[in-house]
């Protein structure tokens, strides 16, 4: 077995052959692990029920009474009963939510709200709401403004 060994390490380029497989399995691997761990999947919000499990998750008592979803359900704006807005949108392959404490970030472009939050790691998203947008723009000018 191993003078078999001996003669195919002998031969040309049989490094470089074993370096591929090597490289082959090792992706194999990782590809394995990567579907193992769900990762880089496409992350979207399902409905309006998950929605407002998102906003529970974010912040405990927070109980949406009102719900709009992104056309492409990377987001959503969230109302509760007392007048506060939550915004949730996609992180990566989680959701992150903020509350909006007030419409200074808030740009409407047709059926497209562009909304940023006092938290400058949180970023800003754009949310196609389609005529939900002019209606949730509106709204968002009872929020407070910032002291």
């Amino acid at each position: 077995m191993t003078a078999t060994l001996a003669a195919l390490a002998a031969l040309p380029g049989a490094s470089i052959a074993l370096q591929a497989v090597g490289s082959l399995l090792a992706i194999l691997l990782v590809y394995a692990l990567v579907r193992a761990f769900k990762l880089g999947e496409d992350v979207r919000i399902a409905d309006e029920a998950e929605a407002r499990a998102l906003a529970e998750e974010a912040r405990c008592g927070f109980a949406p009474v009102e719900v709009a979803l992104d056309r492409a359900r990377i987001g959503a704006l969230l109302r509760n009963g007392a007048g506060e807005v939550m915004l949730v949108r996609r992180h990566g392959a989680r959701f992150a939510a903020r509350l909006l404490t007030s419409h200074v970030g808030a740009r409407l472009d047709r059926g497209f709200i562009t909304l940023s939050t006092d938290d400058p790691h949180f970023g800003s998203v754009t949310l196609d709401l389609g005529a939900q947008a002019q209606v949730w723009a509106a709204s968002l000018r009872r929020l407070k403004e910032p002291a």
